[in-house]
């Protein structure tokens, strides 16, 4: 397991900057009273950031400064032209980026109707879809007394089990 004088530097850097938790930064103070090379690293590592903040500090870039830059990078970009032009910029209006939205959905809709078999219409209600279902399917009526056995088993249709 590494130990806070094998990542010293990590430690340092962190408390520099707020960023121990408090259990590690008392281990990290308990450290650093213990050992002469850290705490002379810490030292260090402090006086390098007051320095570098009281000097940087001091240097501001001018306001022009970012548009400059943006416009250097602009215009390095190679311009687009023709056909993908058009389409990025289309793309980046909301109307347009809701209704590919809308195309795509409709699309995988209708592909899984195809895949599925299903029709392109469907039934418009239910009592619709009822009597379709039961005009298409012929009436069964269960055989419910010993008069139609019997006539079935003299017809020779069912076959008598010994019982």
């Amino acid at each position: 397991m590494a130990t806070i004088h094998d990542k010293i530097d990590n430690y340092l850097a962190a408390d520099l900057h707020g960023e121990l938790l408090e259990n590690e930064r008392n281990a990290l103070h308990t450290h650093l009273v213990e050992c002469a090379t850290c705490r002379k690293a810490h030292q260090e590592t402090k006086a390098m950031n007051k320095i570098l903040e009281e000097t940087l500090a001091q240097e501001k870039p001018d306001p022009a400064f970012e548009q400059r830059m943006l416009a250097s990078f602009r215009s390095r970009i190679p311009q687009r032209r023709g056909l993908v032009k058009l389409l990025v910029d289309l793309m980046r209006l909301r109307a347009v980026q809701v209704t590919a939205v809308a195309a795509v959905l409709l699309a995988l809709v209708q592909v899984g109707r195809i895949i599925t078999g299903e029709g392109i219409t469907a039934p418009r209600n239910r009592e619709y879809a009822a009597e379709e279902q039961s005009a298409a399917q012929p009436a069964q009526l269960p055989l419910s007394s010993s008069n139609e056995v019997g006539a079935l088993s003299k017809s020779g249709k069912i076959k008598h089990c010994p019982r």
